[in-house]
């Protein structure tokens, strides 16, 4: 039977596009070094890859926040660190000042305690990643109504008052402030409050206009003026009467440096990271650690401004005998501290530990993901040979079966 030179031809051609075909699809796969690209190579082992793929994308969020816990705890055990130092440099500075006889040796420990209020006040208001670890849920704001969890921003039952900063131009221009308010109550010298006015100011007022506007508005209770290089000086005329200025705003008094001592402006939610089903806290209400010096709740800060009050002897009483429950009271905060400290250092070890579970787990997923899609390299390339010469062979052999000459023409 004699075969058609067209079947002859479509058939050698098939197998050179089969053939070629067959290789393109391996060198694919060899430069990708994956084995299995689509669904139809592999119905069953593609299904399972993507249930794998799937897991490990999971494990990644966990493991990152994992990290982020980490980064805030790590940033929360390094602030308490640093109080406990801030506590026991304060408990030393009590201790001298039981041995202490002159004004000059009070002043100067006075002096040392403030440093450290000061330094424990800025470690109270750290910020991770734009967030307040010790402000409850507050962020890190923008803007000149900001205030910080711990931040010196009111003057709070003060007989006598003068800004630590001072301004000489208008007060736009300097604190970019348009316009605010401000309120001052006056209480006498029973603690009472008697009094209670709201001064407003605007961007284009002087501090000396704003002294202006408190003595209109102090009713002869509290007056009000300012020094050459432009700070403003309240004071109250009556012995024994205080005031306060408070609900500032616009924070024009905290800009003016405030009296010292700092307010809890946070909250009392905390804020938690979920890992892997575990829920961790990583910021807090700071009361718990540093106290509210305005609500009198005793903490971190409290202690250290009762120290000074001592040390200043704006306590009535026996110096040695308050200095001795000054002592008594550190040591107490001290051991709060510590034991947060150790709080917080067991979640950084049960993080840890997920941290490592959770890297392990998605290592042993990789490989297994790697054993069912990666390719054989060495057996891929000694495939590839063996096709490439199979199209090669194809192609000599159609080259051969077509190739016409004259006397086979004839």
């Amino acid at each position: 039977m004699r075969v058609p030179t067209r079947f002859v031809f479509e058939t050698r051609k098939e197998d050179i596009a089969k053939n070629q075909t067959s290789v393109l699809e391996l060198q694919k796969r060899i430069s990708s070094g994956i084995r299995i690209l689509k669904p139809s190579d592999s119905p069953s082992e593609y299904s399972t890859s993507r249930s794998i793929e799937i897991r490990i994308s999971k494990l990644s969020r966990d493991i990152s926040d994992a990290n982020e816990v980490l980064h805030f705890l790590r940033a929360k055990e390094d602030v308490l660190d640093k109080i406990s130092n801030i506590l026991a440099k304060a408990k030393l500075h009590a201790e001298r000042g039981l041995d202490s006889s002159t004004n000059e040796e009070f002043g100067s420990l006075a002096s040392a305690v403030e440093e450290l209020f000061n330094q424990a006040v800025e470690l109270s208001n750290t910020s991770v990643r734009g967030r307040f670890i010790f402000g409850g849920s507050r962020t890190v704001p923008i803007g000149t109504s900001y205030r910080k969890p711990y931040y010196d921003n009111e003057v709070e039952k003060q007989e006598s008052w003068e800004s630590q900063k001072g301004i000489t131009g208008k007060i736009e221009e300097t604190l970019k402030i348009k316009e605010g308010r401000f309120k001052i109550l006056v209480y006498d010298n029973l603690g009472n409050q008697i009094f209670s006015t709201e001064v407003q100011y605007l961007g284009s007022d002087t501090i000396s206009d704003v002294a202006n506007k408190i003595n209109t508005a102090g009713g002869g209770l509290v007056l009000a003026s300012t020094s050459s290089d432009g700070k403003l000086r309240v004071f109250s005329p009556n012995p024994g009467f205080k005031f306060s200025i408070v609900q500032d705003n616009m924070g024009l008094i905290s800009e003016l440096g405030g009296d010292g001592i700092p307010e809890y402006q946070g909250n009392g939610s905390n804020l938690s990271i979920e890992v892997q089903s575990a829920l961790v806290e990583i910021t807090s209400d700071g009361r718990e650690i540093f106290g509210d010096i305005k609500e009198g709740k005793g903490g971190v800060l409290t202690t250290l401004k009762d120290l000074i009050d001592i040390l200043r002897f704006r306590r009535e009483g026996n110096t040695q005998d308050l200095l001795r429950s000054a002592v008594l009271e550190i040591e107490k905060t001290y051991e709060l501290v510590s034991s947060l400290r150790a709080k917080i250092g067991e979640k950084i070890n049960f993080i840890e530990k997920r941290f490592d579970l959770l890297s392990n787990i998605k290592a042993e997923e990789t490989i297994r993901k790697s054993e069912i899609e990666d390719i054989d390299m060495p057996q891929a390339s000694v495939e590839l040979t063996l096709k490439e010469s199979v199209l090669q062979a194809s192609m000599i052999s159609a080259v051969r079966a077509f190739e016409l000459t004259i006397l086979r023409f004839l």
